[in-house]
């Protein structure tokens, strides 16, 4: 599952990349990245798929959950024209001469290595969650099942709203600030479900605002690589950024987590939850703006103050 799936982003995203006008390619990558992923399989499907298993067995719910996959085969098959790179413009300080994609060239960029770090932050906090949240709701701060699954749900519709909020907002001040200011929401989320005693209403809407973080995911594992390095080298970037990400974040980060939760108790892994979000903000700090709209505004603010001057 994983060998099939996991070269499925890298490509959608450089296609996004190559084929979307630059003003708009936060909010397009963040669309498709977040907004189908969140909104039907982290909310709708778990609630249809056993739905549908309570009432026709596992094996026919095993059976609908391929379904998706083989439509989405041959709307591709039918619908998708070869992209080509000429839309793309090339990023500056690389050396053109060099044909064939190279880990070396695409690391001589700062955002590179600060994007991959990142990844291994927060998708071992996305992993991390996903993981220990549901046990702490309910074995420790004592809500139903139920009311679990409808706060775990609320995290879906969550990232689909901030699939195109977030995303959008970084086109229009910069991909900067809002990977810098995100992190720091993911905070509402941990020390929320930490120590907010309040209705459960409540506190579905802090996990609302609190997941807001996962608005941030297409920025760096997506449209801020593909906004630094040469537009050839657009698939190899993102791969590498997703894969680590995947590797160390979602495999090791969580393991990390289940450790502590074992020695120290099970409030452990969210603490590491609260430290990713403050090291991820910081080190966004180090980011180089990639934003096209606000080079471009950055690019023309002298000549508008020469001409306020005359």
């Amino acid at each position: 599952m994983g060998v099939a799936e996991g070269p499925i982003l890298p490509i959608s995203q450089s296609v996004t990349a190559i084929e979307v006008t630059p003003e708009r390619r936060g909010i397009a990558m963040g669309v498709m990245q977040n907004f189908g992923s969140n909104l039907l399989g982290s909310f709708a499907a778990p609630v249809v798929l056993v739905a549908v298993a309570s009432a026709f067995g596992w094996r026919e719910a095993f059976f609908l959950a391929g379904l998706p996959g083989l439509l989405a085969a041959g709307l591709l098959w039918w619908l998708m024209r070869e992209p080509t790179a000429s839309s793309v413009p090339i990023a500056t300080g690389v050396n053109q001469s060099c044909q064939r994609p190279s880990l070396k060239e695409v690391f001589a960029h700062r955002n590179m290595l600060l994007c991959s770090l990142i990844a291994v932050l927060l998708i071992g906090y996305l992993v991390t969650c996903w993981s220990f949240m549901p046990i702490y709701l309910t074995s420790v701060r004592g809500y139903s099942a139920e009311t679990m699954g409808w706060l775990m749900g609320t995290l879906g519709i969550s990232a689909a709203v901030g699939s195109f909020v977030v995303s959008g907002i970084s086109d229009k001040i910069g991909r900067k600030p809002v990977m810098v200011i995100t992190p720091f929401m993911g905070l509402i989320l941990t020390l929320s479900a930490m120590y907010f005693d309040g209705s459960a209403i409540i506190l579905a809407v802090l996990f609302f605002f609190g997941w807001a973080l996962n608005g941030i995911f297409p920025l760096f594992m997506a449209t801020v690589p593909s906004e630094t390095v040469d537009s050839r080298h657009i698939a190899t970037a993102l791969g590498f950024v997703m894969g680590i990400g995947e590797i160390l974040g979602g495999g090791v980060l969580p393991a990390l987590a289940g450790a502590a939760a074992d020695s120290v108790g099970q409030s452990a892994p969210l603490w590491l939850m609260s430290a990713i979000c403050v090291i991820a903000g910081v080190l966004a700090l180090g980011l180089k703006e990639t934003a096209p709209a606000v080079l471009v505004k950055r690019a023309q603010a002298p000549d508008v103050s020469a001409s306020f001057s005359s």
